[in-house]
């Protein structure tokens, strides 16, 4: 398979999975569960989610880039993939009951439980998946994701249906981790290579137990806010801020995934043939924020009226935490695949102690915010960015050597342009509805004109990506005219 069609259906799983997981988001919040049903489950799965971030335990990373690819290299990883998912499940099973004491609630032991059950399918699904990437299989590995997203959907709107509340989302994912495992089978069948063999395993569980430890270190970063705030103010307010901070996520990478896909790959490249990377890194990274920045405007400003559209009335708590935090996300946009470029350099221990000091930053922050309500802790998170971006500036232009002022310039010029997106829908809260008041189908006209006006912003200020925009676009055009004339 080519580059093309291995990202062309990398796209359409991303692509497939955002819109069947916003959508059964939507229907559960709006018919099913209210805010305090989604905290629970968001702090079983916080608190889960700190383990889990050891389940790769970078094996997928070693089956890529092995020179050769034998049977034994293959049992090999299987085994070790085998003690780390048994080893998941058991630590999460055991976290159950703590959990639920210290928050007072005994609905988390069997959210927890059933989050920890779902990881024993894992070993039978990070192999399979692994050799298909290697060989360039990534239809096989769409069809694996797309099967497994659609089988979540369907298991949670049911159980939620059947009234199991919060369960609801543990069975979701218990459904989505067993039916991956089950389709991978039909991609590259694990029984092939058993029984497990331990022989030769200790360099893996060396490389792994190194690789895994930025995951877990950015896993207690991302999820431990969410252990506060359920802790401190309440889960309510959790499932406020876990629908509000979803949201902005899934958006972000709907919009800025195709452009950041092409990131890493490009500077590996670049890299391989001795060329400079700080021109090719500021190029692509003025791509990645001229249309992510202008998207988080964007849902800052409609933030009210989209989530009481599409959520209801009784999520309009989230609206200004969605404000907040979709401003903050233009700070980790700001300075992309900050990680992989570490990596990339040979520079993973610097990057893990920035990793693990940005986490206590993220936590302090929490706690010193949390005393005084939801919307503080939202406040927080821009604060947050900020910092984020000072401490990994300096590192990431140490690796690549862009130019301060280029870097600079292209910040402000994207910042008007994003500011530009917003204007008619500002326009419209002052003079004609306010925010909470404007419909769907205004919303899409005013963000539509949004766009125009960015765009023409972009052209304005001559901004690096303006071009390459275009060139995309015309591309896509052209493409789409060939296909519709008739061959004779």
């Amino acid at each position: 398979m080519s580059v093309k069609t291995a990202a062309s259906w990398a796209a359409l799983a991303q692509y497939v999975g955002f819109a069947l997981q916003f959508a059964s988001s939507v229907i559960v919040a709006r018919f099913f569960l209210g805010p305090a049903e989604v905290g629970v489950f968001s702090l079983a799965f916080s608190a889960a989610a700190m383990i889990h971030g050891l389940q790769d335990f970078g094996l997928n990373r070693s089956i890529i880039g092995a020179p050769r690819m034998t049977r034994r290299i293959v049992r090999q990883s299987f085994s070790v993939s085998l003690v780390v998912g048994i080893g998941i499940a058991i630590a999460i099973l055991l976290l159950a009951a703590p959990l639920a004491r210290l928050y007072g609630n005994p609905d988390l032991f069997a959210i927890t439980a059933l989050i920890g059950v779902s990881f024993v399918f894992i070993p039978f699904t990070v192999v399979p998946l692994a050799l298909a990437q290697r060989d360039m299989d990534f239809r096989a590995y769409a069809l694996v994701d797309i099967g497994a997203n659609i089988v979540t959907v369907g298991a949670t709107l049911l159980t939620a249906w059947l009234g199991f509340s919060s369960l609801s989302l543990a069975f979701g994912i218990l459904a989505y981790q067993s039916s991956r495992a089950l389709f991978a089978q039909f991609v590259r069948p694990i029984w092939r290579v058993l029984p497990p063999s331990w022989r030769g395993t200790a360099g893996l569980f060396r490389y792994g137990l190194s690789a895994s430890a930025l995951s877990l270190t950015g896993s207690i970063g991302s999820r431990a806010p969410d252990l506060v705030i359920g802790k401190l103010i309440g889960e309510a307010a959790l499932g406020l801020y876990s629908r509000a901070t979803g949201l902005a996520l899934q958006f972000r990478m709907l919009v800025g995934g195709p452009v950041a896909s092409v990131l890493y790959p490009s500077l590996a490249r670049a890299k391989d043939r001795g060329e400079s990377l700080g021109p090719l890194y500021l190029r692509l990274t003025a791509a990645l924020c001229a249309i992510t920045w202008a998207a988080m405007a964007g849902l800052a400003v409609a933030a009210e009226p989209l989530i009481n559209t599409l959520y209801g009335p009784r999520w309009l708590g989230a609206a200004p935490v969605l404000s907040w935090v979709a401003l903050a996300q233009v700070f980790f946009i700001a300075l992309p695949m900050q990680i992989e470029v570490g990596y990339l350099l040979g520079r993973w221990r610097r990057v893990i102690g920035l990793t693990m000091a940005d986490a206590v930053i993220s936590v302090g922050l929490m706690l010193l915010t949390a005393p005084y309500g939801l919307i503080w802790v939202a406040m927080s998170r821009v604060v947050h960015g900020l910092i984020w971006w000072v401490i990994h500036a300096a590192f990431v232009q140490g690796l690549v050597g862009f130019s301060w002022r280029e870097l600079l310039t292209l910040y402000a010029k994207t910042a008007l342009a994003a500011f530009a997106a917003v204007v008619p829908l500002l326009v419209s809260y002052t003079l004609w509805r306010p925010a909470i008041e404007t419909p769907l189908a205004a919303l899409a006209l005013l963000a539509g004109a949004g766009v125009a006006l960015w765009y023409t912003t972009l052209l304005a200020v001559r901004h690096p990506s303006a071009a390459d925009l275009a060139d995309v676009a015309l591309g896509k055009l052209r493409g789409w005219r060939l296909r519709r004339v008739p061959t004779r």
